[in-house]
């Protein structure tokens, strides 16, 4: 595929070959938290996503990542970037637009564009706002887990949730109105429907889905996300948790951190994104119990935008 659009872009598919000038591209994006370098390979083998590039003659200056979900009727924007000196001359738009019509035109019933921001965007007139979440950030250093306490201590039991137990349990209609009221599941910034065709796409952006335990005959209140997030000059465990429940809340809290102790051999930052109601309880424990230390994140906000794609 090679298309022009005004301004004398022109664009085709990413290949392996092109991962170098990828990183180039990429080079102090999102001060040092960037995660394209350590994802861009992965990418490329999905068959619901594709990697644009676009180009200004033989010279790479933007790429945009296009993620369909919801048995293609939603289009995730990722991963936007343009060469920081070209920006402010209308390439980012131009770029977005065919990414539109590439998408529009291999996903037919397309009906919806998201996009996750770290800035409220909410009076531009062609999108509205769906979300608004908290961003904590921790630092973690490879010795905190040996020397935590209150790992010792289980005030509720937790287990994995199998691909079976999500769909059959989680997704069932009466526990997916309780834990997804907005009926939008965020996982490693990507917003999904908690219906069961997107499970493989879920679990694509999660390491570890964790639940509460509880028997056969009573529902999950509970449900948290864990994804291990290399990055530049970070690694990352990025967490959201879903439940009204502070003490479950909590408890999801800790045993992410705890995972993320066990699978990251060193030091990480621990973020969580929750409800803004939730953020004092996540503050109180990880500063005042856990003692760890704030990480200057690049925000402390997430939002999730939509605009109408079906025109």
């Amino acid at each position: 595929m090679n298309a022009s659009t005004p301004g004398r872009l022109t664009f085709r598919l990413a290949q392996p070959g092109d991962f170098d000038a990828v990183v180039k591209l990429s080079e102090g994006i999102y001060d040092g938290h960037d995660y394209l370098p350590f994802i861009f390979h992965k990418w490329l083998q999905r068959d619901n996503l594709d990697v644009l590039l676009a180009y200004s003659g033989d010279k790479l200056v933007g790429l945009q990542a296009c993620f369909v979900v919801d048995e293609g009727r939603t289009f995730i924007r990722r991963a936007g970037r343009i060469l920081a000196e070209l920006r402010g001359q209308g390439l980012v738009r131009q770029q977005r637009e065919f990414a539109r019509k590439y998408v529009s035109e291999h996903y037919p019933s397309l009906q919806r564009e998201r996009f996750t921001a770290v800035v409220d965007m909410a009076s531009s007139v062609d999108q509205t706002k769906l979300l608004e979440y908290d961003i904590v950030a921790y630092h973690v250093q490879k010795k905190f887990y040996g020397e935590a306490e209150i790992f010792k201590t289980n005030l509720v039991e937790m287990k994995i949730c199998s691909r079976e137990y999500f769909a059959d349990v989680v997704l069932s209609d009466p526990v997916r109105a309780l834990l997804f009221p907005d009926n939008i599941i965020i996982v490693n910034w990507c917003p999904f429907k908690p219906i069961r065709s997107n499970i493989d796409h879920i679990l694509q952006e999660s390491d570890k889905i964790i639940v509460e335990k509880c028997p056969d005959h009573v529902s999950p209140k509970s449900l948290s996300f864990g994804t291990f997030a290399p990055c530049v000059k970070f690694v990352e465990w990025i967490i959201v948790v879903y439940t009204k429940d502070p003490v479950l809340f909590e408890a999801h809290l800790l045993h992410q951190l705890k995972r993320a102790c066990e699978v990251i051999d060193g030091d990480f930052i621990f973020l969580s994104f929750q409800d803004k109601s939730l953020t004092p309880l996540a503050r109180k424990l990880m500063e005042e119990k856990l003692q760890l230390k704030t990480h200057d994140f690049l925000t402390e906000k997430m939002y999730l935008y939509e605009r109408d794609a079906s025109k």
